[in-house]
């Protein structure tokens, strides 16, 4: 029997990519974010969440796919990152989806736009791609350490 994972979709530009649903802690909208001196580019501040302050990271700037615009649909997917809460912008978190491990392929060997060690897979949904990421690879620690 083939073990089933649950994914959550989300978009980045009009790409569809997908993180395992044991990544993420909650879908948030996008708070009002205070700026601290010295952030990375990606980073776009902090904010609390549960009284957890919170490092929020652009996932298009930081995967070098652009600087999401806010929209009505932006949303921050809340995530556990060697043990501490940062908040990923993404355009739009779309759905909740199962996979087979038998729907997933292993990345092809070169691929464009995203760095290799963050793709842990692709997959076929509804007639399209969907790229299969590994937060915890595209967003060390090193980078939340000045929170």
């Amino acid at each position: 029997m083939e073990a089933t994972s649950k994914y959550i979709v989300f978009q980045l530009n009009n790409e569809r990519f997908a993180i395992n649903i044991q990544q993420v802690r909650s879908i948030e909208k996008v708070p009002e974010l205070t700026s601290m001196p010295q952030m990375p580019v990606s980073m776009k501040g902090i904010f609390e969440l549960r009284g957890k302050i919170t490092p929020v990271i652009d996932l298009k700037e930081k995967l070098e796919m652009g600087t999401t615009e806010q929209q009505a649909d932006t949303r921050v997917l809340i995530l556990t990152i060697d043990q501490e809460q940062v908040g990923t912008i993404v355009d739009r978190a779309t759905e909740v989806i199962d996979l087979n491990d038998d729907e997933i392929e292993e990345p092809p060997g070169m691929i464009s736009g995203v760095h290799k060690e963050y793709i842990t897979g692709v997959a076929h949904y509804e007639e399209k791609l969907l790229v299969l990421l590994d937060l915890d690879r595209v967003i060390h620690f090193e980078e939340l350490n000045i929170v």
